[in-house]
């Protein structure tokens, strides 16, 4: 028997098909989360964190929430990339996404239902919860009712109290939220511009006053960061409250600014420029010395502009004459390379 035979006749191990599921399975149940040590409930009879899916204005749809025993919520936050994978010990993860939890205040996540069901009339948490299931727990377990005098009108009657959708009080409340979002975006330095700034390289003065983000640029960053939990409409709303303008017409004032400085800054320069005046006897004498005044005239005299004498034409030689002869009727080298 030879031995390419004696090689293709021996059994193939076969794989562990319950070996490999089980691994496949592991490694599609890991997954990467950054959160804060001091979410994690120090004691296990304090609570354990849960993720629950609730109703994200900003989506139009359910999201992953992670919620604490103390009533905080937080937002699971998602970042994928294409063919991006985890090194877990030895394992390697094929889902590659990194999760992280963003703290959000309740009140905005009840707005959206507050608005659909407490617009016309007042209604309790307990009538809003019944209609919608999935906002029982948000409503009446983690959402504080006396947060919600920020964006209400509260009517009581008894033990029990019913609340009615307040525009302006909303839209008040989101423009101090939005100014608190700016602020700190003012604080940590935040380049809310139109276009990109690397903070990596040295700047000069000047360049970077010219470069500073206005208040107008941090306002319409903060708003939009607030309004990723909003209705759309309810966004356009606070966008026209705190009299944002539209990305393009900033970007054409900003082009106009620039401009105008541009202009001003050249006069400011063709101002600066002046022509110094020689009247000291001291300076008219070392022009005098310089030849650049004539010698016989008033050492006071204006400064003679020498002229440029005129060029004279050079005679061809007669090795030039005979090659130029020759060179009649000869297409030039450059007249090889023309697009036909």
């Amino acid at each position: 028997m030879s031995k390419k035979s004696t090689r293709a006749s021996k059994p193939k191990a076969e794989p562990d098909a319950e070996g490999s599921a089980k691994m496949s399975k592991a490694s599609a149940l890991k997954k990467v989360l950054f959160m804060s040590q001091e979410l994690l409930p120090k004691d296990a009879d304090d609570g354990h964190l849960r993720l629950e899916r609730f109703f994200h204005p900003g989506h139009g749809k359910e999201a992953l929430f992670m919620t604490h025993p103390d009533g905080r919520i937080m937002e699971l936050v998602e970042y994928t990339e294409p063919r991006r994978s985890w090194l877990v010990n030895s394992e390697v993860c094929s889902n590659g996404r990194i999760y992280m939890t963003a703290a959000v205040d309740s009140t905005l996540l009840a707005l959206h239902h507050l608005r659909k069901h407490c617009a016309q009339r007042a209604m309790s948490l307990d009538n809003i919860a019944v209609e919608e299931a999935s906002t029982s727990r948000l409503l009446n377990e983690i959402l504080d009712p006396e947060n919600l005098k920020c964006v209400v009108d509260v009517k009581s009657s008894g033990e029990q109290k019913f609340y009615k959708y307040n525009q302006e009080r909303t839209l008040a409340w989101l423009a101090l939220k939005t100014r608190q979002v700016a602020k700190i975006l003012k604080e940590k330095q935040v380049h809310c511009g139109h276009s990109a700034q690397s903070q990596n390289f040295v700047r000069s003065e000047k360049l970077a006053a010219e470069n500073v983000s206005n208040e107008m640029d941090y306002t319409r960053m903060a708003c939009d960061i607030v309004g990723r939990y909003l209705d759309a409409d309810l966004h356009d709303l606070l966008t026209s409250y705190l009299h944002i303008p539209s990305e393009i017409q900033a970007i054409v004032e900003e082009k106009a600014a620039a401009q105008k400085r541009k202009s001003k800054a050249g006069k400011d320069e063709g101002s600066d420029s002046k022509k110094i005046k020689l009247n000291d006897s001291d300076a008219a004498s070392k022009l005098k010395s310089s030849g650049l005044v004539d010698s016989d005239g008033d050492p006071n005299a204006s400064i003679t502009s020498p002229t440029a004498a005129p060029l004279k034409e050079r005679s061809l030689t007669a090795k030039e004459k005979a090659l130029a002869k020759g060179a009649k009727g000869t297409k030039s080298i450059a007249s090889f390379f023309k697009v036909k």
